[in-house]
Parts: structure tokens; C-alpha cells; sequence
């Protein structure tokens, strides 16, 4: 699925999650956009999960998408501060970052 941010139709203003109200200039009122690539700015490894199954590692991101939000994002392997991703939104879903090649 495709990740989808929301404009706010009074000020142009983009936010994620979706939000009641625009923090920029109090509008109610959304547009959707899609969110299909951004650039990674940093990034993690969560070592330990507290109830996590498998206890496996998670590589996670902050991600500047495209059209503006800031979203945190999980990846497939580890990337450079810099790195083009693409986004998704998986079946469970959390937000995927992709190394765009």
C-alpha cells in the first residue's frame, strides 16, 4: 500500500499522521497525498523489544518523505544517512522504508 500524508486545504501546510486540526493555521479540513519517496536522515537499531517474538534486531529510520512529513520509517537493511528510499505501508501496517537502487 501506498504511504498517504494529508494537506491541509487552507494553508497547504503537510502533516502524518493524520491530525484534527492544521498546527499551522487551525484548518479542519484534509487533502490526502501520496508519500512514495523520501530521504533518510537517520537511522537505528533497536536491539532489544520488550515483548517482542522472535527478539530479532529492527533498523529503524527518520525519513523526510517528498511532499514534506517527517515519518519513522523501518528498514530492510541498513542505508546512509542521505540514501533515496521509496515508502510503504506493509500488511500490519508500519510505515517500510525501501533502498531505492
Amino acid at each position: 500500500m501506498t504511504l498517504k500524508v494529508f494537506q491541509c486545504k487552507q494553508c497547504g501546510s503537510t502533516v502524518f499522521p493524520a491530525r484534527y486540526f492544521c498546527f499551522e493555521c487551525g484548518g479542519a479540513g484534509w487533502l490526502e497525498r501520496a508519500a512514495e519517496r523520501g530521504t533518510v536522515d537517520e537511522f537505528t537499531t533497536v536491539r532489544r523489544r520488550v515483548g517482542a517474538q522472535d527478539g530479532a534486531d529492527v533498523l529503524l529510520a527518520s525519513v523526510t518523505t517528498d511532499v514534506g512529513p517527517i515519518v519513522i520509517a523501518r528498514l530492510e537493511r541498513a542505508v546512509r544517512v542521505g540514501d533515496a528510499v521509496g515508502l510503504a505501508i506493509d500488511e500490519h501496517n508500519r510505515v517500510l522504508a525501501l533502498p531505492i537502487a
